[in-house]
């Protein structure tokens, strides 16, 4: 169905203030880049990227293109991925998510065409690497565990020392005897 100029303009407005302070757009086609999804996938696609906070919907490709000019020709239909809350927007989480579901749950219906970082388009090999770098979130906790196993093991030594004096000075006593 076509729609009209006017309907597009505020398609355009709304997908591009909905993505103007994300850090990272994901892009994906089906597999069959010639035909649409079943309603059934679709539906069970975007509620299981909605569950982990990214909103998933499809746009005219010509609308993409007006919106990331870096973005090459598209084909078949396109959908666009993002997180919900822009607050939480950095490069790696639309990426690792959309990746993860494509991978383990819908590898059968869709192709990964890229994504839009920083006003960059990176391609799809790019966009599987960026997908496997730690979140910003993961990044802390790994910092916060190796800061918290290191004072158990200063706290351990500091313990250790007194009765290690305590055992040298009784053996050094032993000699004098």
């Amino acid at each position: 169905m076509a729609i009209s100029h006017n309907q597009k303009v505020a398609i355009l407005d709304k997908m591009s203030s909905d993505v103007a302070s994300q850090k990272a757009v994901m892009l994906i086609t089906t597999k069959d880049a010639e035909s649409s999804l079943d309603a059934q996938t679709n539906v069970k696609f975007r509620k299981e990227a909605r569950s982990k906070g990214v909103v998933v919907k499809v746009v005219k490709n010509t609308l993409i293109k007006k919106a990331f000019e870096v973005v090459p020709e598209l084909t078949g239909p396109t959908y666009v991925a993002f997180l919900e809350n822009k607050e939480e927007s950095d490069e790696v989480t639309v990426p690792k998510i959309i990746c993860e579901l494509v991978k383990d749950d819908f590898k059968e219906n869709f192709n990964i065409i890229g994504s839009v970082v920083d006003s960059e388009f990176l391609d799809s090999a790019e966009t599987i690497v960026l997908s496997k770098t730690l979140t910003k979130e993961e990044s802390l906790a790994q910092v916060a565990g190796s800061l918290n196993q290191l004072a158990t093991k200063l706290a351990i030594a500091i313990n250790e020392l007194p009765s290690g004096v305590v055992r040298g000075v009784s053996e050094y006593s032993k000699t004098l005897k």
